[in-house]
C-alpha cells in the first residue's frame, strides 16, 4: 500500500471535503481517504496495482476539485495559493464597493427608476464577475450531487436577484406600481457575495496561521549546497542532486542541507528544530548532522548520508503532514452530517416559502422568498468543517514545535483515554547509557591495582567496558602491556600484567580463577545489588582487588514527571528487564510504586495484553527494539527521539527530546486539542441551529423582525471566523 498526502485545491466548505473524501474512498484501489479543509490536502492510502494518481485526480476532478499528482514543489504550491488568495482579495474589494453602492441606491429614498436600473447593473457584475466562482462551482456541485457551501451561495443569490429582476421587469412593461420598487433586493444579492468573499479572504488568513509549524519545518530546507570537489574547489549544487558520500561544506550561520558525518572542523548545531532542546550541540568529526539544523560560527566539512526524503527533517514534515491531514474519530461524524447538510436546508428554504405564502395571506408569499433566501444565506457548513481540522493542525503544530511528533489525530483522542502508562526503565527513565558509581577497593588492592584494572578494560569488546575505562581515565598510561588476554561473553575477560594472572567479571568466574571474597569484598558487593547496580569483580589469583558499581543514569526530568503524570490519575508501572534489585532501586528513586522487572519483550506485549483484558487503556512508553511489540500493542504508543527507527515506526507518537516531561506535555496537547475541538463543534451546531429557525421568521410572530439577507451573510461570515479564531488562540493561551 502507498500512503501519499496530495494539495487539493477548490475546497470551500465542509460539504466540499466530505464529498472529496467520498469519492476517493469509492475509487477502486483506495484503502482509505482523508481530506482536510484546513489544509487543503488529501491523504490517500491506496493500492498501486489497481489505481493509479490520474485515477485519484479524475475522482474528484468532475466536482471542481483539483488533485495535485505531480508532486509540485512546496513553493509553487504556496506561490499558487498565494496568487488565488490575491485574486480573491481582488474580487472581495470590488464586490464590497459595488455592494456598498447598491446598498446605498436601494436604502437612500426615494427610490426611483434610474436607481434601480443602475442597482441591477452594479449587482449583475457583483454577481457575474466578483462571485462567478460560487456559480461555477456551485453548477458543478449541482450536477455531481455533491452539494456544498457554493451551492447554497448561488441558489441563495440568483433567487434573489432573479425575483427582482421579475419586478423590475413588471415595473418596465407596466404591470406594478412604483411600489414594487420598494421590494427589490439586489443588495441583498450583491451584499451577500461581498460579506462570503470577506469571510473567505480572512478565513484564508486565519488558517495560513494554523499550519505555521509545518511552514516554518518546510522553509528550514536549503535549496542550494556547497559541494567539496576531490581538486578542493567548491562548486554550487541544488539540494535534488545531492547524493550520498558527497562531501560538503557548510559556512557558519548556515542550514546543513542533508544528514551526514562531520569529516573536519570544529563547531556547535542549533538543533531545536529536530530535538526541541535550545541547548546549541558540539559538533566535532565523527558527529552526526541533520538537514535543517543551523551551524554556529565555525566551518564544517561533512559527509552526506541521508538526503532528499531519507533525511530525519523530510521525515518529520511527511509525518506532520500526515497527522495534520487525518481525521479524529469525531470528524467522521461531521462529514455525515456535511454531505446531508446542503439538501436539508435546500428542503428547510423551501418549506419556509412554501409556509409564509400559505400562512400569511397577504404579502406571504414575497417575505417567504426573503426568509427562504435568508435561509440559504446563513447556513453555514463552513464552520462544522473547520471545527475539527483546524483545532488538529494548531495542536500538531505546536506538539512538532516542542519536539512531540503526533503521528494521527486517533492519537491525540487516545490519549485522553489512557488510564495506565508503562514506561520501559532503559532509556526513557534513565539516560541508557551505563556509569561507573562507584569503585569499592578492599585492602588487598595495590597502588597498581587501578592501572591493571584500566589496561584490561582498554582491551574489552564488552559495552561496559568503556564506562570503567572513563571512570579510571589517565590511570594507564606509561605501564607494562597485558598478555595473554582472553573474554569470555557474558562472564568476563582475563589477562596477565607482569606474570600476574588477573579477572574482572561476575563472582562465579573471578572464583573459578582462585580468588575468595573477603567479608569487605561480600558486603561491597550486596550494598551494590541492594542500591540497584550491576556489581562486577575485579581479581588477582588469590583475592577479589574491587567490587565495580555499574548503573544507569535517571534522566534529572524524571521524577517531576512521574509525579505529574500520577497527579493526572495515571497509574505509571515500570517495566524492565533487569532483576528485582536493580529495578526496586530505580523504581524508588523515581516515585514507581508498582515495578514489572525481569520481563522479556514478548513479556512486555503480553503485560499491556493482560491489563487491556481488564478494561484498561493502556499507554506504553519506550525507545528500544525490544520495546516495538509492545508499543505495537498499546493504546497509545510513544517512542522516545534517541530509540530505534523500530519504536519509532510503531509508535503512534515520538518524542524527540527524549525527556519524560515531553510526555506530560503530550497529555495537556492531547486534552487542549480535544477540548478545542468540543468548543468548535458545540459553536457550530448551536450557531446553526439558533441561526436558521431566526432566519425562517420564528421571531416574527412575536417582534414583527424579519432577518436581512445582508446581515444573515455577515453572521454566517463571523461563524467560520470564530471557529478557526478559537482553535489558535486556545493554544496561545495554553502557553
Amino acid at each position: 500500500m502507498t500512503k501519499q498526502s496530495f494539495p487539493l485545491l477548490g475546497l470551500h466548505c465542509a460539504a466540499c471535503a466530505a464529498h472529496a473524501t467520498r469519492a476517493l474512498e469509492e475509487t477502486s484501489g483506495v484503502s482509505s481517504a482523508s481530506v482536510n479543509l484546513a489544509s487543503a490536502s488529501a491523504f490517500v492510502v491506496y493500492d498501486e496495482t489497481k489505481c493509479s494518481r490520474e485515477d485519484l485526480r479524475s475522482a474528484v476532478a468532475s466536482m471542481g476539485y483539483d488533485l495535485r499528482i505531480d508532486e509540485p514543489d512546496v513553493d509553487e504550491i504556496e506561490a499558487l495559493r498565494l496568487r488565488e488568495e490575491k485574486s480573491q482579495q481582488t474580487k472581495t474589494i470590488v464586490s464590497v464597493v459595488l455592494s456598498l453602492l447598491v446598498m446605498g441606491l436601494m436604502m437612500w429614498p426615494p427610490m426611483t427608476l434610474p436607481k434601480a436600473l443602475l442597482s441591477a447593473l452594479l449587482s449583475a457584475i457583483t454577481l457575474g464577475w466578483a462571485g462567478s466562482g460560487f456559480f461555477v462551482r456551485g453548477w458543478r456541485q449541482l450536477r455531481s450531487g455533491a452539494a456544498g457551501m457554493d451551492l447554497l451561495v448561488m441558489l441563495s443569490t440568483s433567487v434573489a436577484f432573479v425575483y427582482s429582476l421579475v419586478l423590475l421587469g413588471e415595473y418596465l412593461l407596466g404591470g406594478t406600481s412604483e411600489h414594487a420598487l420598494h421590494h427589490l433586493y439586489f443588495e441583498a444579492a450583491s451584499m451577500t457575495v461581498a460579506f462570503v468573499l470577506v469571510g473567505k479572504v480572512i478565513e484564508a488568513r486565519a488558517q495560513r496561521r494554523t499550519s505555521t509549524a509545518l511552514r516554518q519545518l518546510m522553509g528550514s530546507q536549503p535549496k542550494t549546497v556547497q559541494q567539496v570537489l576531490p581538486s578542493g574547489d567548491t562548486a554550487t549544487l541544488p539540494i535534488a542532486e545531492v547524493e550520498p558520500g558527497m562531501t560538503l561544506r557548510v559556512l557558519p550561520h548556515e542550514l546543513f542541507a542533508v544528514d551526514g558525518v562531520v569529516l573536519s572542523g570544529e563547531s556547535y548545531a542549533d538543533e531545536q528544530l529536530i530535538s526541541g532542546e535550545p541547548i546549541p550541540v558540539a559538533k566535532v568529526a565523527g558527529a552526526r548532522v541533520y538537514a535543517g539544523t543551523l551551524n554556529g560560527s565555525g566551518s564544517l566539512l561533512y559527509e552526506a548520508r541521508e538526503v532528499g526524503r531519507a533525511t530525519i527533517l523530510s521525515r518529520i514534515i511527511r509525518l506532520v503532514q500526515e497527522a495534520q491531514s487525518s481525521r479524529a474519530p469525531i470528524q467522521k461524524v461531521v462529514d455525515r452530517v456535511a454531505r446531508v447538510f446542503v439538501p436539508v436546508i435546500v428542503v428547510i428554504a423551501l418549506l419556509t416559502l412554501v409556509a409564509w405564502g400559505f400562512l400569511v395571506p397577504e404579502g406571504g408569499w414575497q417575505m417567504g422568498l426573503v426568509a427562504a433566501v435568508t435561509v440559504l444565506v446563513i447556513a453555514c457548513p463552513c464552520a462544522l468543517g473547520l471545527a475539527t481540522p483546524t483545532a488538529i493542525m494548531v495542536g500538531i503544530g505546536r506538539g512538532a514545535e516542542e519536539g512531540i511528533l503526533v503521528r494521527n489525530a486517533e492519537s491525540l483522542e487516545a490519549a485522553q483515554h489512557i488510564d495506565s502508562i508503562l514506561l520501559d526503565k532503559t532509556g526513557t527513565i534513565t539516560e541508557g547509557r551505563p556509569e561507573v558509581k562507584a569503585i569499592r577497593w578492599t585492602a588487598s588492592a595495590t597502588d597498581s591495582s587501578a592501572t591493571h584494572l584500566a589496561e584490561l578494560e582498554e582491551l574489552s569488546t564488552h559495552p561496559l567496558a568503556g564506562a570503567i575505562v572513563r571512570y579510571l581515565e589517565g590511570a594507564h598510561e606509561g605501564e607494562a602491556p597485558v598478555t595473554a588476554f582472553s573474554e569470555e561473553a557474558g562472564r568476563g575477560l582475563q589477562g596477565t600484567i607482569s606474570e600476574k594472572t588477573y579477572r574482572v567479571g561476575q563472582r562465579a568466574f573471578v572464583e573459578e580463577g582462585g580468588a575468595v571474597l573477603s567479608e569487605e569484598a561480600l558486603t561491597s558487593l550486596e550494598e551494590g545489588q541492594r542500591a540497584g547496580a550491576t556489581c562486577s569483580l575485579f581479581a588477582d589469583e588469590r583475592e577479589v582487588l574491587a567490587v565495580i558499581w555499574i548503573a544507569d543514569t535517571l534522566r534529572p526530568s524524571s521524577r517531576d514527571a512521574i509525579a505529574e503524570l500520577q497527579a493526572r490519575g495515571l497509574e505509571v508501572i515500570m517495566l524492565t528487564g533487569d532483576g528485582p534489585g536493580a529495578a526496586r532501586a530505580v523504581g524508588e528513586a523515581v516515585g514507581v510504586d508498582r515495578v514489572v522487572d525481569s520481563v522479556l519483550p514478548e513479556g512486555k506485549a503480553s503485560f499491556v495484553e493482560e491489563l487491556q483484558h481488564q478494561g484498561r487503556r493502556v499507554a506504553m512508553v519506550g525507545d528500544g527494539i525490544n520495546d516495538a511489540a509492545a508499543l505495537a500493542r498499546a493504546d497509545l504508543s510513544i517512542a522516545m527521539g534517541s530509540g530505534s527507527d523500530l519504536a519509532m515506526e510503531t509508535a503512534m507518537v515520538t518524542i524527540r527530546t527524549s525527556e519524560l516531561g515531553s510526555v506530560v506535555k503530550l497529555f495537556d496537547l492531547a486534552h487542549r486539542t480535544l477540548r478545542t475541538i468540543h468548543q468548535n463543534l458545540f459553536w457550530a451546531f448551536i450557531y446553526n441551529l439558533i441561526a436558521i429557525p431566526v432566519a425562517a421568521g420564528l421571531l416574527y410572530p412575536f417582534t414583527g423582525y424579519l432577518l436581512n439577507p445582508m446581515i444573515a451573510g455577515a453572521l454566517m461570515m463571523l461563524s467560520s471566523l470564530s471557529v478557526v479564531a478559537n482553535s489558535v488562540l486556545s493554544f496561545r493561551r495554553g502557553r
